[in-house]
């Protein structure tokens, strides 16, 4: 884990999604974060008897439309509001679940620069593509690292979420680079250690934000659903 300073004192971020009544007024949560349709409109509900299935405050689910490839949704926090300095070590953390099926049910959660299904070109986050799960972290000045989760008990063959299945994932980053910005970064998926980078290079300069994208990629002919218990950022301040 960072070694996060004892007042662990910086910017702290969550939402438990305990009500989406702003998905009217096309906002989203306690955060109240900013709604992107990708192609064709999506679904957005607050999930009463999910949520008290999973012991949960509240769960947003997503349901993508069933129309064209690419169909889906994007939320986010302050368009590019975040930098990442290496003296600033932090984690990223949500629960996620897979509610309908895996095929074709694809996401990206965590410190992105893109509101659509195109890969960011700035960022560290989850990626899940039809329930295969990695870690990326990309810079657009100093190139792309991407690591496969591997070995994880809880997942299909160490890899893959289970669909129906609540999975919780946590992104750790610190160290400092040769640009400044974070070296190690780690994912952890239902406490298992499920992938790791040593060599992140994105710059201490390089803008991104919390983000949630959600789509499918079956041609046109699947709505797929997503439901997440919670997401919370902490960055610490420079030490």
């Amino acid at each position: 884990m960072p070694n996060f300073p004892t007042c662990r004192d910086g910017l702290y971020l969550k939402d438990d999604f305990y009500s989406n009544e702003g998905a009217a007024d096309t906002t989203l949560g306690e955060l109240r974060w900013e709604i992107t349709t990708i192609g064709n409109a999506p679904t957005i509900a607050y999930n009463v008897t999910t949520a008290a299935s999973a012991g949960a405050f509240g769960v947003v689910k997503f349901t993508t439309a069933a129309t064209a490839d690419g169909d889906g949704i994007s939320v986010r926090l302050d368009e590019d509001g975040i930098l990442l300095d290496g003296d600033m070590p932090g984690y990223f953390c949500f629960k996620a679940k897979l509610a309908d099926q895996i095929a074709s049910n694809n996401f990206r959660i965590g410190l992105v620069d893109s509101a659509t299904a195109t890969a960011p070109t700035v960022g560290i986050w989850v990626e899940c593509d039809g329930g295969v799960v990695s870690l990326e972290a990309d810079s657009a000045d100093h190139g792309d690292v991407s690591a496969a989760a591997a070995a994880v008990p809880t997942l299909t063959s160490g890899t893959t979420m289970i669909v129906a299945t609540w999975h919780t994932f946590e992104v750790t980053f610190d160290g400092k680079n040769a640009q400044g910005g974070p070296a190690h970064v780690v994912l952890y998926v239902d406490g298992y250690k499920a992938a790791e980078i040593n060599n992140c290079q994105i710059d201490d300069d390089e803008e991104m934000e919390l983000g949630i994208v959600q789509w499918q990629d079956s041609g046109g002919a699947l709505a797929v659903e997503l439901d997440l218990d919670f997401i919370e950022l902490f960055i610490s301040r420079t030490k």
